[in-house]
């Protein structure tokens, strides 16, 4: 072959570019694994921070529900319970308890008496046909129903409310004794078994965790005042139709 076309067939052949060094390829995936780093611990910040906004959303819902529909009891019910000794001794008058009790239907014809008993009662588990289920504590709000037909008495008792920090039923009274006013107080921690309060000594949020084995809240942590979890307080009032009914 001659000289001139060997060196043609050596200028067609394509030229290889230099490849990444070692150096190099470190490099490029230390900057990719901060990266990938980075943008996984803001997905978990945000992902917590959207699942405590939720859960606080979803507990809200759920606690005015309940505490509507209290109240709306209180207000069709009659003949109240516990009611003071002496309704003028205001160190007996209002009461502040862990229960109400009323009269929610009353028919003489069939000889049918219903009490209801709301009821703040530790928490436990509950059997609901075949399945158990551990409520959230410390505290539940029951719903107790004793109907009595003739001389038969059957009682209907649910859950309510779990999750409860606190409850109390505030029972003023008139002469007579008939109930002037009801008011529920009750704070609730929102689903989870965690709640956030703010310890004004350490000036900081303290994480409360719900232990089961001791039945109590277990400090857990500190946390940032952004990502806290607070607990839920509502408090309503309301008097009996009847006492409406009658005037003063």
């Amino acid at each position: 072959m001659k000289h001139s076309e060997l060196k043609q067939a050596g200028a067609s052949r394509p030229v290889r570019g230099r490849g990444f060094s070692m150096i190099e390829l470190l490099i490029a995936l230390t900057i990719s694994a901060t990266i990938m780093a980075s943008t996984l611990v803001a997905l978990d910040v945000l992902f917590k921070r959207f699942t405590s906004i939720s859960e606080g959303a979803s507990t809200q819902v759920l606690a005015r529900t309940v505490m509507h529909r209290m109240l709306a009891l209180v207000r069709t019910g009659d003949e109240f319970g516990p009611y003071p000794g002496d309704v003028l001794d205001p160190d007996e008058n209002p009461i502040v308890g862990d229960r109400i009790q009323f009269v929610s239907a009353e028919d003489p014809e069939e000889d049918l008496r219903e009490v209801t008993t709301l009821e703040v009662r530790d928490a436990t588990s509950v059997s609901i046909g075949s399945v158990t289920q551990n409520l959230r504590g410390p505290k539940v709000i029951w719903y107790i129903v004793d109907r009595t037909v003739g001389t038969e008495v059957t009682r209907t008792e649910r859950p309510l409310l779990d999750g409860v920090l606190r409850a109390t039923f505030e029972l003023e009274y008139d002469i007579g004794p008939r109930l002037r006013r009801a008011t529920i107080d009750m704070t609730v921690m929102p689903q989870g078994n965690s709640y956030a309060e703010y310890d004004a000594e350490r000036q900081a949020w303290v994480v409360n965790e719900w232990d089961a084995q001791r039945g109590e809240f277990v400090e857990k942590a500190l946390m940032a005042n952004a990502d806290r979890i607070e607990p839920i307080r509502l408090v309503a009032s309301t008097s009996p139709r009847s006492l409406e009914d009658t005037g003063p």
